[in-house]
């Protein structure tokens, strides 16, 4: 636990009392503009203290909860995102400032064996798109 979050609890133990907060107070809205701290801070500091209501800190609890299965989810969906093509370029890999685009074109993705080999029937060189 970091210094500053260990002060602002010894502070906010000899606070809370003497703020005579009632069931309808909204505590954590107190808390965050007293000690110049974020809302997940607050709830994090008024779980550590107890002074939150046994339904708020399930509340709570229950929204980290959820976050963090929705961060899981994110983790796992892995979508594939096709690559920008051209003409020119098999991959473009970004634009200029001035809007010019970068990236591998497609003699380097030829020579680099990023394309398959053309088909041994063919006699051309390399199909390549866009011809």
């Amino acid at each position: 636990m970091s210094k500053a979050r260990q002060q602002r609890l010894k502070e906010a133990r000899k606070w809370f009392p003497e703020q005579g907060f009632t069931e309808d107070s909204h505590i954590v809205k107190a808390y965050r503009k007293k000690f110049n701290v974020d809302r997940t801070c607050a709830m994090k500091e008024l779980c550590l203290l107890h002074v939150l209501s046994p339904e708020k800190q399930a509340s709570y609890e229950a929204q980290l909860k959820a976050k963090k299965e929705k961060r899981q989810r994110r983790k796992q969906q892995v979508e594939f995102q096709p690559f920008d093509q051209d003409e020119y370029f098999y991959f473009i890999a970004g634009y200029t400032s001035g809007g010019a685009p970068y990236g591998i074109t497609w003699e380097q993705a030829r020579e680099d064996g990023l394309l398959d080999p053309p088909d041994e029937r063919d006699h051309d060189d390399w199909d390549l798109p866009f011809d």
